[in-house]
């Protein structure tokens, strides 16, 4: 047996989704995608550059030509999205996997209880058919 359970009245296997291990790629790609995807991260970057802009303008500039400091962090912003939107993608892309093979277990958690309801329901059929047989009989 595969660590499932099965049903002790007629020994079919029961619900047991086992979500598959991830490696440390997909592990560290979550833990990236999981720190990162939050209002904090935006925030900070909009707090730091408006931060840099309002003490470039208000004081002795560190940047005497504060233009420049733009695009640096452009540059540094968009190296952070290109390393970013691969990990962000492949966290998405596990979510998406276990998403898919738990779908597909309750699936068929569901086939096999429609299949017990429809027995169920036919062996209702036949006890309601031999009450009634019994009823005429006796009546």
């Amino acid at each position: 047996m595969d660590g499932h359970l099965e049903c002790q009245a007629c020994g079919h296997q029961l619900s047991m989704y086992d979500p598959p291990v991830p490696d440390r790629g997909e592990r560290a790609a979550s833990w990236v995608a999981g720190h990162l995807a939050n209002w904090w991260v935006p925030t900070t970057i909009l707090v730091a550059v408006a931060g840099w802009v309002v003490w470039n303008t208000t004081t002795q500039p560190f940047e005497p030509y504060p233009v420049i400091i733009f695009a640096v962090i452009s540059g540094v912003l968009s190296t952070v999205a290109a390393a970013q939107g691969p990990l962000i993608l492949l966290a998405q892309r596990r979510a998406a996997m276990n998403d898919r093979a738990r779908d597909e277990e309750t699936f068929r958690v569901a086939t096999h209880s429609e299949a017990d309801l429809h027995l169920i329901a036919s062996r209702l059929d036949d006890i309601v058919d031999r009450l009634d047989r019994l009823d005429r009989a006796a009546g």
